[in-house]
């Protein structure tokens, strides 16, 4: 079926056709969710377990030793970390990424039911992670006066948010609550033998409902309820309290109420400004803008009704995705024009450069219809995909409309050349489309993160150039009937291209006369490869500059959350003679902190300069470790040096952790070092004579218990006041057990008497690990690297492990491991090797079938390689790092390189079948001929992509890795194809020759003539 010639005689229906795709297409982007980047099902599940006042040692024994034994028996899991902290234990598995995620999930909870775990301890919870697990919106909420503002957001604000579809967890730090203090007298406690618990009892006891079972009235069956309560604060004083010897008092005797806020348990600020925030998460399968916007309403709102509050919104990840695709779109407009501006400047003429740049809106639009129709979204990658190749949309139309003229030339009509134009050339655009697809299937089939990342680049490539090559065999043919455009063979432009192809005659045929040396020197060139690999920096993603800044604190061991505060309060003061920040906002809680810091978009300097200033303005303030970096929107995990170690002994581990931190400080592109196991904190115990606790009658679980009832106090109950509920916590003056020497005035109540803590028990100090990681069951401590500016961590990385191999001697037992960034890198960079290797095998499969010729196949392929020095070289010269993105470019280029070859040896081998032409004058007037369409194709594709190789705006940087090694290998691999391959072929076939003459000899001497 020749579908070229239906489309010229059916002209309404293509058009048709054309329109219907139009309209489908915006239909399609009107209907498709947009978010930044693909979704993305990590196979990760983290199982927390809550149990708090308990420290790392016994978390690790009582529960993430319990969790791990469970969750051994989960199949197929790669990999087990567990983290055991203060008050919770978290424990992650990992698995590959074809596993079905509601399966493995079951099979978590069941291992999980039957947990034999402490009676104080919460259940397990089981979390998803995702892409998505971070905050997407941030709020920040002042007021200018309610004194009660945390509860106000609690019980109308989260609640508001809490009911938008899509949102898995509204968290809020800062503020402080009010709540109801009981607050004991000690004499009177003393002078009654009554315990803090007893307190508490006793008004639990008094305000409360519970049901009694049913009774009868009459005919009617009433429930039945028993009840009491209190409901002021002052009526608390009421509560009658029972002693032992039968007599009653009231709390009143042995207590004070009163009204008071709590402690700050954790601290935000906005620009120096005392804040509440609220961080607003969604499920992993919501859409991101819908809820900002819906989140927005609410805020909206909530502003609009003058409640004394201000909500600000701080973080907008929906606005963020937003500028970052409309930058992208961008681009692709500007590649647009770009293109049509090379093909007017070839062509010479309107119409002509009109009908072959429509193959790019035709093409796009397509492929926007098939991404609806498959599910996928509008995203940075699907966008990226249409960017990468709007160049290569019109290479099929190019070589048509070339071929239209030739024909056209020899005077033939219109519809004849159109005709015979597109049998003519379809063969050859077919097998370059193919081979331009093929390189996409390995990609979509790619395990690991990389493959969900990047197959919406494959397939809205392979969909867009699938529709340009329909496009260039019905539209193409179609309007050059109906149009009639005349190739312009005079003026200035075409003198010119007239011109170069002269030139280019006279170079190939010194180069045909030249060939050892033409090919010696190519090889020199690729021997560079290896030389220009080894100085471009690695990395997992490449960074992107947006102007944030993540400075974090993690103070001396020990320090509370006052003195923390009075750290960032320093800091804060530096920052804020910066006139290059925008704002900054604070996060802090216990002995850690965190600083975002937001530049202004027309800054003086680039955010490195910030973050290098940042870390000199700093360095003098003591007792914390700063680090300052520049926020890397798709990181993952650690961008400095990291190294882990891991085994069976813990002591073992940490003493290895404390060599390899002071070897690796002696680096000076070592900023600062960092490990998961920081100083131990420092700790009291209370260690109670079970003997002496039995012989008063007690255990030293009831002792310990009293003891942390008296320093921490007791919830009995709650109290609703109004529209409001308080919590009624029973406490000692916050001054009476401050101090550790106040313990040894601390009476343990036993019975009707009370006997002095120290008779039972004594205090000893010593540190204990704020954290303790295991990894597969052995212990593990990952020790981090902060590297200076412009330092290359891969390279560095290398350099410190060797150093490490030759120069430390760790205990038997204690192994090295790369750090998780370095192995997640080795792992994905793997899985685009082997696409890249499938990659060259298909591509050669597809040119075997087209030319039905393993030979020249083989001489095509002699322009891969090139490819890949001109990648390199690009990378080098632009500053780009290998990473993910890089990487999937070198595929990418692959099936891009071997068009240009593909054309010059079909067409050339169509001039000696058809006109009988020797091998070298084939070679010439096929070169001479298709140089044109070769320019045209490569300078489309090459420079629609400038505009994302120079990363203008947003998230379009990232993707620069991938447009620098489309451009650069594109650019050596068709200069050197215009020569490389004639000379191949023309070697290729004298040797087919010599050989056919050999075998023609040996035939005439045994008197084999043949037929």
């Amino acid at each position: 079926m020749n579908i070229s010639k239906i489309a010229l005689h059916r002209p309404v229906a293509v058009l048709m056709c054309v329109a219907c795709l139009v309209i489908f297409g915006i239909s399609s982007v009107m209907s498709m969710d947009i978010e930044s980047t693909p979704e993305m099902n990590m196979p990760v599940f983290m199982v927390m377990t809550r149990y708090s006042d308990v420290g790392p040692e016994e978390i690790d024994s009582l529960v993430t030793d319990v969790v791990e034994a469970a969750l051994s028996g989960v199949s197929d899991y790669t990999s087990m970390t567990s983290r055991s902290s203060e008050g919770s234990s978290m424990t992650v598995l990992e698995f590959d990424y074809d596993i079905d995620m509601d399966e493995k999930r079951t099979e978590i909870e069941d291992a999980i039911n039957n947990l034999r775990l402490p009676d104080d301890c919460d259940d397990p919870m089981i979390m998803e992670m995702g892409m998505d697990s971070d905050s997407i919106m941030s709020l920040s909420v002042l007021s200018t006066g309610d004194d009660n503002l945390l509860t106000y957001i609690e019980d109308e604000i989260v609640p508001q948010i809490e009911r938008i579809s899509g949102v898995s967890s509204v968290d809020v730090m800062g503020g402080k609550r009010d709540y109801i203090r009981i607050q004991v007298k000690e004499e009177e406690m003393t002078q009654f033998g009554l315990s803090l618990s007893q307190i508490a009892s006793a008004i639990s006891s008094a305000d409360f409902t519970t049901t009694t079972g049913t009774i009868n009235r009459g005919e009617v069956e009433l429930s039945l309820l028993g009840s009491a309560s209190y409901d002021t604060m002052e009526s608390l004083l009421t509560i009658p309290i029972s002693l032992s010897t039968g007599d009653i008092i009231y709390l009143t005797d042995v207590a004070d109420v009163e009204m008071v806020e709590e402690r700050n348990s954790s601290i935000s600020r906005q620009n120096g400004q005392e804040n509440i925030r609220i961080s607003v998460s969604k499920n992993q399968s919501a859409n991101t803008i819908s809820i900002c916007n819906q989140v927005e309403e609410v805020i909206d709102e909530l502003n609009s009704q003058n409640l004394g509050l201000t909500i600000e919104i701080t973080n907008n990840s929906g606005e963020t995705i937003m500028d970052n695709i409309v930058s992208v779109i961008s681009s692709l407009l500007q590649g647009m024009v770009i293109s049509m501006i090379v093909l007017f400047f070839f062509l010479g003429e309107p119409k002509s450069s009109l009908i072959v740049a429509l193959a790019m809106p035709l093409s796009v639009f397509a492929a926007l219809v098939m991404m609806s129709v498959y599910g996928m979204t509008i995203n940075m990658m699907s966008l990226g995909g249409l960017v990468v190749g709007i160049g290569m949309m019109v290479d099929n139309s190019i070589v048509v409309m070339e071929s239209c003229f030739k024909i056209r030339a020899t005077g033939r009509s219109f519809i004849e050349s159109a005709e015979e134009a597109a049998r003519i050339v379809a063969s050859s655009i077919i097998a370059s489309t193919l081979t331009t697809i093929v390189v996409f299937l390995p990609i979509a089939l790619m395990d690991g993160m990389s493959g969900q990342l990047f197959k919406d680049v494959g397939f809205t490539i392979v969909f867009s150039l699938s529709a340009s090559l329909l496009s260039a065999l019905t539209v193409v043919p179609l309007l050059f009937v109906k149009t009639r455009p005349v190739e312009k063979d005079s003026g200035l432009i075409a003198r010119g291209v007239h011109a170069l192809e002269r030139m280019y005659v006279v170079g190939l045929d010194k180069a045909l006369r030249y060939r050892v040396i033409v090919v010696l020197l190519a090889v020199l060139l690729l021997g560079g490869t290896g030389f220009m690999f080894s100085h471009i920096d690695m990395e997992l993603m490449p960074s992107m500059d947006r102007g944030n800044i993540d400075l974090s604190v993690t103070t001396k061991t020990g320090l509370n959350l006052e003195a923390t505060d009075a750290i960032m309060t320093e800091i804060e003061s530096i920052i804020q003679t910066y006139d290059d920040v925008d704002e900054y906002s604070l996060r802090s809680q216990g002995g850690s902190a965190s600083l975002s810091i937001s530049l202004k978009d027309d800054r003086t300097v680039d955010t490195d300069a910030v973050v290098e200033r940042i870390r000199q303005d700093t360095a003098h303030i003591e007792n914390c470790s700063i680090d300052v970096s520049r926020r890397n929107e798709m990181s993952f995990g650690s961008s400095g040096v990291s190294f882990s170690l891991q085994g069976n002994n813990l002591s073992q581990v940490e003493e290895a952790s404390e060599q390899l931190k002071e070897y690796m400080r002696t680096y000076p592109e070592i900023i600062s070092v960092s490990t998961s196991l920081s100083d131990g904190e420092p700790r009291a115990e209370i260690v109670v004579d079970p003997v002496q606790a039995a012989g008063y009658g007690t255990t030293p679980s009831a002792v310990v218990s009293q003891v942390r009832d008296m320093i921490s106090g007791i919830e009995a109950t709650t109290l609703q006041e109004g529209d409001s509920e308080y919590s009624v916590k029973v406490q000692y003056p916050d001054d009476r057990f401050y101090d550790v020497s106040d313990l040894s005035g601390m009476l343990i109540t036993i019975g009707d008497s009370q006997v002095p803590l120290t008779d039972m028990a004594q205090v000893v100090y010593g540190n204990a690990p704020s954290t303790i990681n295991r990894t597969d069951g052995k212990y593990s401590v990952s020790i981090t690297g902060e590297v200076a500016t412009g330092v290359s961590a891969t390279q560095l990385t290398n350099t410190i492990r060797n150093g490490i191999l030759s120069d430390l001697t760790f205990a038997d037992g204690v192994d090295l491991v790369e750090g998780e960034t370095m192995q997640m890198m080795q792992d994905e960079f793997s899985s685009i090797g082997i696409a890249l290797l499938t990659a060259i095998w298909l591509v050669f499969v597809v040119m075997a079938v087209q030319f039905e010729s393993m030979k020249f196949s083989i001489v095509v392929m002699i322009s891969v390689p090139f490819a890949l020095t001109g990648a390199f070289a690009a990378l080098l010269i632009t500053g780009q790092s290998i990473s993910m993105t890089s990487l999937i470019g070198l595929v990418m280029l692959v099936g891009i390189v071997v068009n240009n070859a593909i054309v010059l040896i079909d067409y050339t081998n169509l001039l000696r079948a058809e006109q009988g032409l020797e091998i070298t004058a084939a070679l010439k007037a096929a070169g001479q001929s298709r140089l044109r369409p070769i320019l045209m194709s490569t300078l489309t594709t090459i420079l629609s992509l400038v505009p994302m190789a120079i990363g203008i705006g947003g998230e379009v940087e990232m993707m620069q890795g991938m447009a620098a090694v489309v451009i650069g290998g594109l650019s050596v691999s068709t200069f050197l194809t215009l020569f490389l391959v004639p000379i191949f072929y023309r070697f290729s076939e004298r040797v087919s020759e010599k050989r056919a003459e050999r075998i023609k000899k040996r035939r005439m001497k045994k008197g084999d003539y043949g037929d």
